[in-house]
């Protein structure tokens, strides 16, 4: 199995964030790929660099003023003498309050939703290189590949089309799913992040080329807190094109597994060529992101069953946030899921 990686992700250091009123570290340090990377290279996995496949394809998912947002905030930051990193003091989410003269920002408070996603030197860069490397590792399934993992960093799937959040700039997953699908392929994206991928439910929310399922933490009380509830099926364009499996504060491998299934076997209903996952480890008990207490025996077990699959499936990396248990659960699940010839 082919896993893609770029070490411009080393770029994007969020420093410290604000959530729910207090300040914490970002828990989205470069050392949890330096994690994902030694699991990888201990199961004897092929890495091969991204290529670039230029802007056009974030253009195909994100709207051209995010994409300059996000390209030149920091620049535009520093250009009006303000401290630190670009992090929003104020909101604005209307679509038609929106204008081109605005201040840095004010751009801030309408294209950030929230302060765990600072702006700093290095997060263009590395968002930009954390989305071609999604579309690297699309391209070799494009190619005949059956199993690939795209290792992204930061994460993507809470960004919408003309938003970030939840330490996510650019939606790898919808990128990639997007351009794999240019000649009307239908991909389905499986999101086993303990969060509710709000992002990518919100890119293809009225778009039936696409099914999305997740299974999830619920959003009452927790992040994204606005999104991923079971009555979520689809826009008009799209009904019955998404399907969210939230699951109780606290729940466990059996729940967990049981949502997957659910969420997999919704997912291969939709008759895609290809399978999608946005691929998170946050969902162990022991992670900082302290949503579900599962076990690294569930990631095994998931891992055996998308492993079985008889459609290609692309792994994009998403959360998991414990540094002493990611590479140990990262290994075991691709041990189980890797298919050897």
């Amino acid at each position: 199995m082919k896993v893609v990686y770029s070490n411009l992700h080393r770029g994007h250091v969020p420093g410290v964030v604000v959530e729910n009123g207090l300040t914490r570290p970002s828990r989205d340090v470069p050392e949890r790929l330096d994690a994902l990377l030694r699991a990888v290279k201990n199961a004897g996995l092929d890495v091969v660099d991204a290529s670039d496949h230029g802007r056009a394809p974030l253009a195909a998912v994100h709207s051209d003023a995010y994409l300059d947002f996000l390209a030149n905030a920091y620049q535009e930051w520093q250009s009006s003498y303000l401290p630190g990193r670009v992090l929003p003091a104020v909101f604005e989410t209307k679509s038609h309050a929106y204008r081109d003269d605005w201040s840095v920002i004010a751009k801030a408070g309408f294209y950030l939703r929230d302060q765990v996603t600072p702006v700093d030197e290095g997060t263009w860069l590395a968002a930009y290189w954390s989305a071609q490397t999604a579309l690297t590792a699309a391209e070799l399934v494009k190619r005949g590949e059956r199993q690939v993992y795209a290792l992204c960093r930061p994460s993507g799937h809470h960004a919408g089309r003309d938003f970030g959040g939840g330490a996510t700039y650019l939606n790898n997953v919808a990128i990639a799913a997007t351009w794999f699908a240019g000649r009307g392929e239908r991909v389905a994206i499986l999101d086993v992040d303990v969060h509710h991928g709000n992002g990518t439910q919100d890119i293809f929310w009225n778009d039936d080329r696409f099914f999305f399922s997740s299974v999830h933490r619920s959003p009452a009380g927790y992040y994204p807190h606005f999104t991923g509830y079971r009555d979520e099926v689809g826009g008009p364009a799209a009904r019955g094109s998404t399907f969210n499996w939230p699951l109780l504060e606290n729940a466990a491998d059996v729940e967990f597994i049981e949502g997957f299934k659910r969420c997999l076997g919704a997912a291969l209903g939709h008759d895609p060529v290809a399978v999608f996952v946005s691929l998170g480890f946050d969902a162990l008990a022991s992670d900082p992101a302290n949503g579900l207490q599962v076990t690294e025996q569930a990631y095994e077990t998931i891992g055996t069953i998308l492993g079985s699959i008889e459609v290609p499936v692309l792994l994009i990396q998403e959360g998991g946030y414990d540094l002493g248990a990611l590479e140990s659960v990262a290994r075991s699940f691709l041990s189980a899921f890797a298919v050897t010839e």
